[in-house]
Protein backbone atom coordinates (compact mmCIF):
# COMPACT_ATOMS: atom_id res chain seq x y z
CA UNK A 1 0.00 0.00 0.00
CA UNK A 2 0.97 3.53 -0.82
CA UNK A 3 -0.47 6.73 0.01
CA UNK A 4 -0.27 8.45 -3.54
CA UNK A 5 -1.58 11.69 -2.16
CA UNK A 6 1.04 13.99 -2.11
CA UNK A 7 2.62 12.46 -5.39
CA UNK A 8 -0.54 13.29 -7.22
CA UNK A 9 -0.99 16.78 -6.03
CA UNK A 10 2.73 17.71 -7.04
CA UNK A 11 2.17 16.40 -10.24
CA UNK A 12 -1.25 18.24 -10.66
CA UNK A 13 0.27 21.38 -8.92
CA UNK A 14 3.09 21.07 -11.38
CA UNK A 15 1.26 21.03 -14.39
CA UNK A 16 -0.21 24.61 -14.07
CA UNK A 17 -4.16 23.24 -14.27
CA UNK A 18 -6.41 25.21 -12.14
CA UNK A 19 -9.45 23.65 -12.63
CA UNK A 20 -10.35 19.80 -13.68
CA UNK A 21 -9.99 16.54 -12.87
CA UNK A 22 -6.62 14.43 -11.84
CA UNK A 23 -7.15 10.62 -13.57
CA UNK A 24 -4.91 8.38 -11.81
CA UNK A 25 -4.76 4.92 -13.49
CA UNK A 26 -2.90 1.40 -12.53
CA UNK A 27 -0.79 0.03 -15.74
CA UNK A 28 -0.76 -4.12 -15.48
CA UNK A 29 -2.90 -6.83 -14.18
CA UNK A 30 -2.40 -7.68 -10.78
CA UNK A 31 -1.96 -3.93 -9.52
CA UNK A 32 -4.61 -2.07 -8.40
CA UNK A 33 -5.99 1.47 -7.24
CA UNK A 34 -8.12 2.15 -4.29
CA UNK A 35 -9.66 4.82 -2.53
CA UNK A 36 -8.83 4.22 1.50
CA UNK A 37 -8.56 6.20 5.05
CA UNK A 38 -4.52 6.20 5.14
CA UNK A 39 -4.42 5.39 8.76
CA UNK A 40 -2.45 2.98 10.65
CA UNK A 41 -5.12 0.24 11.62
CA UNK A 42 -6.28 -0.04 7.94
CA UNK A 43 -2.86 0.07 6.93
CA UNK A 44 -2.50 -3.42 9.06
CA UNK A 45 -6.22 -4.91 8.17
CA UNK A 46 -6.20 -4.71 4.44
CA UNK A 47 -3.24 -6.52 3.80
CA UNK A 48 -4.14 -8.98 6.28
CA UNK A 49 -7.73 -9.32 5.22
CA UNK A 50 -6.13 -9.52 1.50
CA UNK A 51 -3.85 -12.43 2.47
CA UNK A 52 -6.58 -14.64 4.70
CA UNK A 53 -8.94 -14.43 1.82
CA UNK A 54 -5.78 -15.25 -1.29
CA UNK A 55 -3.82 -17.94 0.63
CA UNK A 56 -1.33 -18.96 -1.94
CA UNK A 57 -2.16 -22.34 -3.36
CA UNK A 58 -2.07 -24.06 -6.62
CA UNK A 59 -4.15 -21.52 -8.74
CA UNK A 60 -5.79 -22.61 -12.03
CA UNK A 61 -3.38 -19.38 -13.84
CA UNK A 62 -0.45 -20.62 -11.89
CA UNK A 63 -0.88 -23.94 -13.75
CA UNK A 64 -1.54 -22.11 -16.69
CA UNK A 65 1.55 -19.53 -16.60
CA UNK A 66 3.80 -20.83 -13.68
CA UNK A 67 4.43 -17.68 -12.70
CA UNK A 68 2.85 -17.59 -9.05
CA UNK A 69 0.81 -14.66 -8.73
CA UNK A 70 -2.62 -16.32 -9.10
CA UNK A 71 -3.95 -14.83 -6.39
CA UNK A 72 -2.33 -11.39 -7.36
CA UNK A 73 -5.29 -11.37 -10.27
CA UNK A 74 -7.72 -12.06 -7.65
CA UNK A 75 -6.93 -9.36 -5.57
CA UNK A 76 -6.66 -6.52 -8.17
CA UNK A 77 -9.70 -8.11 -9.82
CA UNK A 78 -11.88 -7.51 -6.39
CA UNK A 79 -10.43 -4.19 -5.64
CA UNK A 80 -11.57 -3.46 -9.07
CA UNK A 81 -8.26 -2.07 -10.78
CA UNK A 82 -10.62 -0.14 -13.74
Amino acid sequence: MHDLTADVARIVHDSGVRTGTAHVFNVGSTGALGAIEYEPGLLEDLPASWTNSFRRRDYGHEQAWHDGNGHSHLQATLLDRH
